[in-house]
């Protein structure tokens, strides 16, 4: 089976969540241990659910410059209220996979999940952990 999977940037306007609460975007990322990780500045949306399946966490720099981008799974987000709070530390965050907005080819997303932990959403027996369920 393949690991490839379309992914759409929610910012590209063509393609919209099924769950317009579901936009994330602009909110701050906490860690398990209340470090600020950065912010959501992206969200990449399987084309078929229209569910968010990663985020892109935008952290570093100043004012946009020498910014790291970097992925993870929603499966991460342990809850959501003024902030998006994740089950992993920042030094995990920081650790883990760049986003490149414009890849060259077909990106395969599996290490991503592996990484984190987690079951990627194409495979059999995967349950999604979704914003909604998590927002209290």
């Amino acid at each position: 089976m393949s690991t490839t999977h379309e992914l759409v940037p929610l910012g590209s306007g063509w393609l919209m969540l099924a769950d317009e609460q579901d936009d994330v975007r602009g909110m701050s990322v906490l860690d398990v241990r209340d470090h600020r990780v950065g912010e959501v500045e992206e969200i990449l949306l399987d084309s078929e659910a229209r569910r968010a399946r990663l985020l892109v966490i935008a952290s570093g720099g100043i004012m946009g410059l020498e910014q790291h981008h970097r992925l993870v799974p929603v499966d991460a987000v342990s809850r959501v209220r003024a902030h998006v709070r994740l089950e992993r530390s920042d030094l995990h965050v920081e650790s883990g996979f760049d986003y490149d907005p414009v890849p060259p080819g077909p990106v395969d997303y599996g290490p991503v999940y592996s990484y984190f932990g987690y079951t990627p959403f194409w495979e059999d027996g995967y349950r999604p952990p979704y914003f909604l369920d998590r927002r209290w």
